[in-house]
């Protein structure tokens, strides 16, 4: 289990690579926050992506994207998307929000 009783949640986070150090800045920032990863990634797939992949993208069937990963509890993350919402509007960021059933140091 986590290590306390609250609904711990974790929070994906997946951006162009130009918001990066914008985000890494702003995530820092955050103290209710205790830390996350970041991982650069490959966006794959069709639909409303195509018509923003550049040539090359569209050849080699990839876009570059950057993955944050943050664990909190549940209401501080949700807190958190209804800042980046307002803050990052417009950008192309997508999240995923999903429960934590456990998660410890090992």
């Amino acid at each position: 289990m986590t290590q306390d009783n609250a609904a711990h949640a974790l929070l994906i986070l997946i951006v162009a690579p130009r918001l990066e150090e914008v985000l890494v800045d702003f995530l820092l920032q955050q103290s209710a926050i205790s830390g996350f990863t970041s991982t650069p990634v490959s966006g794959h797939g069709t639909g409303h992506l195509t018509t923003r992949l550049s040539l090359v993208e569209q050849v080699t069937g990839r876009q570059s994207r950057v993955q944050f990963m943050l664990h909190a509890e549940l209401p501080v993350l949700q807190d958190l998307i209804a800042i980046l919402k307002d803050k990052f509007q417009n950008t192309d960021m997508h999240y995923i929000l999903q429960p934590v059933l456990e998660a410890q140091s090992i």
